[in-house]
């Protein structure tokens, strides 16, 4: 699931078999340049794809223990500014309500597509056993290992978004006071997904992501 800390997933057990970022194609982690056979990187497979497009069995897939990431749309949305708009024009809501909606949503929506689309089939099924939640990474990854019996690993940071200077409605209303000279050389980051923020643009991510809000149980707070 994209931007779900899953190339920290990934880099514990490239390191466990011996593998690297050049030699992970094994475990179907490369690009695909064949549209018809699943998503630009396969790595962005969803969980029914792995068996409709032949990459294995359902044998395979019903033996493998299945394990994904979820984390809050809200939260999943900020980090999407911060990794995708590299231009860094935007604030924010301009950017979910237009270059998202218009262009993110239509073109790369393998991307950024809900996650329940991931984890569960056309009869809403769950397709995996055990969903984590990014809110609790380390513990929930824990379970995880204890699982397959590889014993608990610290998860590696890789790929983290970087922090932007504050480019929304309440960030930028923090910032926004009587300041010394000394004091403008830079602008904060917000401290949390929530000030990136305002009503208009909360409605909107929760209707794009409804269905994961309902199934995982996250709320805005």
């Amino acid at each position: 699931m994209p931007k779900t800390a899953g190339q920290s997933v990934e880099q514990v057990f490239l390191e466990l078999l011996g593998l690297t970022w050049k030699t992970r194609a094994p475990l179907l982690l490369r690009k695909n340049s064949l549209p018809e056979l699943g998503p630009p990187r396969l790595a962005h497979l969803t969980a029914e794809e792995y068996v409709r497009y032949k990459y294995m069995t359902q044998e395979q897939f019903d033996n493998y223990f299945k394990f994904a990431f979820v984390r809050n749309p809200w939260d999943r949305m900020v980090s999407y500014y911060k990794y995708l708009d590299e231009s860094s024009d935007l604030e924010f809501k301009q950017y979910l309500m237009g270059r998202f909606l218009t262009e993110k949503w239509v073109d790369t929506n393998w991307f950024v597509r809900p996650q329940s689309s991931f984890l569960y089939d056309d009869d809403d099924r769950l397709l995996v056993d055990y969903v984590g939640r990014f809110e609790n990474l380390q513990a929930d990854f824990n379970k995880v290992c204890e699982r397959i019996g590889i014993g608990a690993t610290e998860l590696p940071y890789v790929n983290k978004s970087e922090n932007k200077p504050a480019k929304s409605i309440s960030a930028l209303s923090k910032v926004m006071k009587v300041v010394t000279p000394a004091e403008t050389t830079s602008t904060a980051a917000p401290e949390c997904y929530q000030d990136y923020y305002d009503d208009e643009s909360r409605d909107l991510v929760a209707e794009l992501y409804k269905r994961d809000i309902e199934l995982f149980g996250y709320s805005f707070d």
